[in-house]
C-alpha cells in the first residue's frame, strides 16, 4: 500500500513539475519580435559606482581599521548582500538583451547582426560572471562569518573566473550603445539609466 501512495505522490510531483516549466516557459520575456521598446522597460538599474565602491580594498581596509571586528563582519555581511543585488541586476540585464540579440540575428542586415553578436557575447561574459560571483557570495553569507576565522575580502571579487566583472559590463553598455544607436536620444538616455 505505502509503494503505491509514494509512487503516485512520485508521478505527481512529476506532473506539477512539468506544469509549473511550460508556465515558465510561457510567461518569459518574448522572444520573437523583440524591439527596443520591449528591452528598456525590463532593464534594472546597475550603479557601477557602488559596486566599485563595494570592490574598493582601501574602503575595505578603512572599514576594518574604524570598527571592531564584530561591528566589522556586520558590516562586511551587509557589503556582501548588496554586491549581491548588483550581480543578480547585472545578469537580469544581460538575459534581456542576450534574448534582443537573439531576435536581432534573424535581421536582413549584417551590420545589425554583427552588433547583435557582440552584444551577445558581452552579456553571455556578464552572466558568467555573475554567477561564479553569486555563488561565491551565497557560500559566504551560508558560512557566516562566525564559522569563518577571517571576513572574505571582497575586492577579490573584481575577477572571477578571469573575468572583470565591472570591465565587463562597461563593455556590455558600450555594445548596448552600438546595438541600440536607432533610438532617439532621450530612450537612448532612458536605456543608459536602466543599464
Amino acid at each position: 500500500m505505502f509503494s503505491i501512495i509514494f509512487t503516485w505522490l512520485i508521478v505527481a510531483w512529476g506532473a506539477l513539475a512539468c506544469i509549473y516549466m511550460l508556465r515558465c516557459a510561457w510567461s518569459r520575456f518574448p522572444r520573437r519580435d523583440v524591439d527596443a521598446d520591449d528591452v528598456i522597460p525590463f532593464l534594472y538599474p546597475v550603479d557601477i559606482s557602488l559596486a566599485e565602491s563595494i570592490l574598493d580594498p582601501a574602503a575595505e581596509f578603512e572599514c576594518r581599521w574604524k570598527l571592531g571586528p564584530r561591528r566589522f563582519r556586520e558590516a562586511q555581511r551587509k557589503r556582501m548582500r548588496l554586491y549581491l543585488e548588483l550581480t543578480r541586476r547585472m545578469a537580469h540585464n544581460a538575459r534581456v538583451l542576450v534574448e534582443y540579440a537573439d531576435a536581432e540575428k534573424h535581421s536582413p542586415d549584417p551590420r545589425r547582426v554583427s552588433l547583435a553578436s557582440a552584444l551577445q557575447e558581452n552579456a553571455i561574459g556578464v552572466r558568467l560572471y555573475s554567477l561564479l560571483t553569486g555563488i561565491k557570495l551565497r557560500f559566504w553569507l551560508l558560512l557566516r562569518a562566525d564559522i569563518l576565522k577571517s571576513m572574505p575580502v571582497l575586492a577579490h571579487l573584481r575577477t572571477t573566473g578571469e573575468i572583470d566583472g565591472l570591465q565587463t559590463y562597461s563593455a556590455l553598455k558600450t555594445a548596448a550603445a552600438a546595438a541600440f544607436i536607432q533610438l532617439p536620444p532621450d530612450e537612448q538616455d532612458s536605456l543608459f539609466r536602466n543599464l
